[in-house]
């Protein structure tokens, strides 16, 4: 059995500022995100894991250095968990793409969608499924921390679960949350979800915002 604790990235500059990010470059921690990254350290303390997996992106980069360089562990860079590729829409304020035509398409049935000049969620949930099938083939009695983005880990989390593509959404997933799936040849396993590894200030005002979090790229992240 592999155990891959799935870790979304601490909070960045795009979270700050509202915008998905996806695969553009520049994309660093925010001021939260770098207190947050130092709590994680702590929070992961006696946390074992045997391998550190991680999307090419900054911001996932910067959240897991530390945990690296104190547990004198190499970070595996796996393209396999980079965030999507959102196309045109890469960049663009979340509050003004909840205007475009094809928005309620993202939200009833993203299986079907794919952004113009982008990637498919399905085509997405392919190679997310290809690499943790190719981690735990090669490591079956691992824990394995992927530090990656908010949607593969909602992706990764309903392929786990056995359930439609279609409904990934209803995960929501926050900034440097932690969730757990462990995979055998032939069973998948959800253990955990969104487990909050860092203080959070002014959580009864995220839980008004809830629906906002669910959003593309998790919405602001908090």
């Amino acid at each position: 059995m592999t155990t891959f604790l799935l870790l979304r990235h601490a909070h960045s500059t795009a979270n700050d500022s509202g915008i998905l990010a996806g695969q553009i470059p520049g994309i660093s921690l925010s001021a939260i995100g770098k207190r947050q990254s130092t709590q994680l350290l702590r929070a992961l303390a006696d946390q074992k894991i045997d391998r550190i997996v991680s999307s090419p992106m900054d911001r996932c980069l910067e959240t897991v250095s530390d945990i690296a360089t104190a547990r004198r562990k190499r970070i595996f860079i796996d393209r396999a968990f980079i965030e999507m590729n959102y196309g045109t829409w890469s960049g663009r304020a979340l509050k003004e793409l909840r205007r475009e035509r094809s928005w309620k398409s993202i939200q009833k049935s993203p299986s079907t969608f794919t952004f113009p000049q982008g990637e498919s969620f399905a085509s997405a949930a392919r190679r997310i499924e290809r690499g943790l099938s190719t981690l735990a083939k090669k490591h079956p009695k691992e824990i394995i921390l992927v530090v990656t983005h908010g949607d593969v880990i909602k992706i990764a989390l309903q392929i786990s679960n056995g359930g439609e593509l279609d409904n990934f959404q209803n995960f929501v997933i926050d900034t440097c949350s932690l969730s757990e799936v462990q995979w055998e040849q032939k069973s998948r396993l959800v253990v955990r979800s969104n487990v909050r590894m860092v203080t959070v200030k002014n959580r009864a005002r995220r839980k008004r915002h809830l629906s906002r979090r669910r959003v593309l790229g998790g919405g602001s992240g908090v």
